[in-house]
């Protein structure tokens, strides 16, 4: 099992003794709700471990939320990245502090029983749960049927149509706009999809046909029934328009799909990409740093009905304490900390987007301390909400039983009925094998 641990110097110890010598702390509260030291909590050197279960999270940006927020906040509190299988710390009796997930991977913590309910820890704290994105509050509630509120966001994901402004001048084509429909979108990628000279241009990247989908909010399993819920005309819709889109010429090649997320930002071909904003400005701001960009912007993520959508589904990096803690308010302090004002706006400004609501000040610092996002239609995140998604421990094999239904669909040619029938008996099956385990 590997580890990343930042240890403190001795003048930060020092400074420890000279300045908490009750032991105590009781500061002051913090702008975006949660007075992180109201309560009385010890300043013993602390270390508190934290597993990254769901989502990416590089040493990088371990270092930038914990090493140059966290620990320069609280500095008795060390917190060290553990790696390995959860199920494998568990069993040993090495469970972590804090765990770190996005929303799609909670169900599966849960089978744990590890999670604790904050309830407790925002009342003590005085966390204002009310200051948070509505969205992802309703949808962390979502995650509990008795009032348990078990996790805190600290960094929002939002998708866009993001476009390469030198395809569509290349080709003379007119730029994409806010609220296209799919139909729309769809037309526009036919205008760009076609071979110059040597070089095959696509018109765009859907993202797959599990996004897609998210932008009707489709459940994967009916909650009630426990069993699979895919054969419905939502997701007939959802894979015909995967359909229209990636049976133009250009898309299959030697019976597999091309791969347009590399073909977007690498090989740059590729006219249109619809997907997340954390990982494409991840992208593209690396590529600033290369030297090796492209003159892009972005619209409002393609809508199934004019005027009307979900970008696709509410999602965000969360922080979660393990219900086996030794250190649950220190842990509290932290996580808290991370999704309080302060944090939150000195992120926002470097394009990782506040957790809070979105004010019009919150939607005029995102990215402003960003040189590659001025001038960009940044509004575009912001147009239409993220749905929320009744999620299920089985979504995430519902969600690559359907793209792999598009690929039957689209390399073997397979009708939409059958192949979603067949997810469908596949889905109930794994169901039910999981739940006699």
């Amino acid at each position: 099992m590997k580890r990343m641990k930042i240890v403190h110097t001795g003048i930060l110890a020092a400074v420890l003794l000279v300045s908490g010598c009750s032991g105590q702390t009781n500061n002051k509260s913090e702008a975006g709700g949660t007075d992180t030291n109201s309560a009385s909590v010890s300043t013993e050197p602390v270390t508190l471990k934290l597993f990254v279960s769901y989502g990416g999270f590089t040493d990088v940006e371990f270092d930038s939320y914990f090493t140059q927020k966290v620990m320069k906040k609280f500095p008795h509190i060390t917190v060290e990245k553990v790696t390995g299988k959860l199920a494998d710390l568990i069993t040993a009796g090495d469970v972590p502090d804090l765990i770190m997930s996005g929303l799609p991977g909670i169900p599966a913590l849960q089978e744990f029983k590890i999670t604790e309910d904050l309830n407790p820890y925002i009342k003590k704290f005085g966390t204002n749960i009310a200051n948070f994105d509505p969205t992802l509050t309703e949808q962390i509630k979502k995650f509990s049927d008795n009032g348990e509120f078990i996790a805190l966001p600290f960094r929002m994901n939002v998708p866009g149509l993001f476009y390469n402004k030198d395809i569509f001048d290349k080709f003379g084509i007119p730029y994409p706009k806010d609220g296209m429909t799919w139909e729309e979108t769809v037309s526009l990628s036919r205008q760009l999809t076609r071979s110059d000279g040597d070089t095959q241009y696509l018109g765009m990247s859907t993202g797959g046909a599990d996004r897609m989908a998210m932008g009707l909010t489709l459940p994967y399993v009916d909650k009630k029934t426990n069993q699979a819920n895919l054969l419905t005309d939502g997701w007939q819709r959802v894979l015909n328009q995967f359909i229209a889109i990636h049976s133009i010429p250009g898309y299959v090649n030697d019976g597999k799909f091309a791969d347009v997320n590399a073909m977007f930002l690498k090989e740059k071909v590729v006219g249109m990409a619809a997907y997340w904003n954390a990982g494409m400005i991840g992208n593209i701001e690396q590529m600033q740093k290369d030297g090796t960009t492209f003159n892009w912007d972005l619209v409002t993520l393609p809508t199934f009905d004019k005027g009307r959508g979900f970008a696709w589904q509410a999602e965000a990096h969360n922080l979660l304490i393990s219900s086996t803690s030794k250190h649950k308010d220190q842990a509290y302090q932290v996580i808290s900390y991370i999704a309080g004002d302060e944090v939150q706006k000195f992120f926002n400004k470097k394009g990782s987007m506040t957790v809070l609501k979105k004010t019009e000040e919150a939607k005029k610092d995102y990215g402003s301390e960003l040189d590659f996002m001025q001038g960009k239609n940044l509004n575009a995140f912001f147009t239409f909400q993220p749905g929320v998604h009744e999620h299920t421990k089985f979504d995430q094999k519902g969600r690559g039983l359907i793209n792999d239904a598009s690929k039957e669909v689209m390399l073997k040619g397979v009708d939409v009925n059958t192949a979603l029938r067949s997810a469908q008996e596949k889905l109930n099956q794994y169901i039910q094998e999981q739940t006699v385990k």
